[in-house]
């Protein structure tokens, strides 16, 4: 053996980086932006504005990104749960699970969840100045059923799903049974599903799973209910548990992974009859039908998010500073733009522009402000930093590329202080 080989035996293996996966999860964070622009718009679900503008389109719309968005953010939650429990003794994880979910969770419902909340009072007919809401019985009730979550309910959700990986990782020791088998499981279920009309049969079996968590959620008594005043019910808690179940079944095996990133030549098209159908129950229909629509709904889910999942694998793999800023950037980006979309979305009140018009102008302006926020506030402070993206890191991320920069800069340039070759400049670095 070569002295260089030798070197490179003894070198510890490079730590693999999933930059399709994590540009999905960054996406679709941006994507969140003009989902709740549409709430401001839909005559189905209006937020409490005094906008009263309406397009049925943007009911489409909303409900199309629904069966989407928040299900892939769920197995992507719970793949990388796996990895990271991988690399860090189970209090490390918690910790780290901590600092980037529950401390922005906590940070924004305490700030801009909070001034969302006092605009949608005052819109509603409250009157008086903040003390005057903070007194009032309305800002008791948002505290004590949930709402103020907002669109943090999904950090709310994942949060129990981290402890849940961690206490499994506790209790069973690495040489389980139990923990091969279902390593054996996934390899078999990958086998399985590697042919396109098996993978056809196995949308089924994945819709027909969540059906039965859904029907059983709703069939415990009180299901509905908040758990503890202030949480989220039985029903809501579990209801995007499957996703998060069939992520860590994918990080446990690198075959599964492979199997549901395979790119289908039919995926396209059952996703886009999946996203123009949209199939929803309907609380007006007979159980039978009812049930039937339940599934057809999950079925479009697994259809859709298993399809965006592919299309990054095959068209994003590579990472480089565009993939990087865009992850680092994601977190502020969901955490931030609802408030903005309210806000913005109210200041088009008066004014009497074309819907699609204002739609655009309140997606853009919100998700540049939320730029501008990230840029200028939460890449530059350390405690800002802390507080809303959940990182200790201000230091490293000011010599990554800022937005400028990673999106018309070269592509190919390492950031500085980064030796051109180093590991994460651009390589691709996903399993295909």
């Amino acid at each position: 053996m070569t002295m260089q080989a030798a070197e490179t035996a003894t070198q510890p293996e490079a730590r693999k980086h999933y930059h399709d996966i994590d540009g999905a999860r960054s996406v679709l964070m941006f994507l969140s932006v003009a989902l709740h622009a549409g709430t401001v718009y839909a005559p189905a679900r209006p937020w409490i504005t005094a906008n009263t503008a309406r397009a049925d389109f943007f009911d489409w719309l909303i409900f199309g990104f629904h069966l989407f968005v928040t299900p892939t953010f769920f197995f992507v939650g719970g793949f990388f749960a796996v990895l990271l429990l991988t690399r860090r003794t189970p209090g490390d994880f918690l910790w780290n699970r901590f600092l980037r979910s529950a401390v922005p969770l906590i940070a924004v419902a305490l700030t801009f969840n909070m001034l969302e909340h006092y605009l949608r009072w005052g819109d509603a007919g409250g009157e008086g100045s903040v003390l005057d809401w903070v007194s009032s019985p309305a800002f008791v009730s948002i505290w004590a059923d949930g709402t103020w979550q907002l669109h943090l309910w999904f950090l709310v959700s994942l949060l129990p799903m981290f402890l849940l990986a961690a206490l499994v990782q506790v209790i069973l020791p690495k040489d389980a049974r139990i923990r091969s088998l279902a390593a054996t499981l996934a390899d078999r279920f990958a086998v399985w599903i590697s042919g396109s009309l098996a993978f056809g049969f196995a949308l089924l079996v994945l819709a027909a799973g969540n059906t039965a968590n859904y029907s059983a959620a709703a069939m415990v008594p009180g299901g509905y209910d908040l758990i503890f005043p202030g949480f989220q019910s039985l029903y809501k808690l579990t209801s995007e548990f499957p996703f998060f179940v069939v992520g860590v079944m994918a990080a446990l095996s690198p075959r599964l992974l492979a199997a549901l990133f395979k790119w289908r030549a039919w995926m396209p098209f059952a996703a886009a009859a999946a996203l123009i159908i949209q199939p929803y129950p309907d609380t007006q229909q007979s159980f039978a039908v009812g049930l039937g629509m339940l599934f057809l709904n999950q079925l479009a889910i697994w259809t859709l998010v298993l399809f965006i999942l592919q299309f990054f694998h095959r068209f994003f793999s590579e990472g480089g500073p565009r993939t990087r800023w865009l992850a680092d950037c994601a977190l502020s980006m969901y955490l931030f733009h609802h408030c903005f979309v309210y806000i913005y979305g109210q200041a088009f009140t008066a004014a009497d522009w074309p819907i699609w018009i204002e739609f655009g102008l309140v997606t853009i302006g919100a998700a540049v402000t939320v730029i501008a926020i990230h840029e200028l506030l939460i890449r530059r402070f350390g405690l800002l930093r802390l507080l809303f993206n959940g990182k200790t890191d201000v230091e490293a991320v000011r010599r990554q590329p800022g937005v400028i920069a990673a999106f018309f800069g070269s592509p190919h340039s390492p950031p500085k202080g980064q030796q051109a070759g180093a590991l994460g400049s651009g390589g691709q670095l996903s399993p295909r």
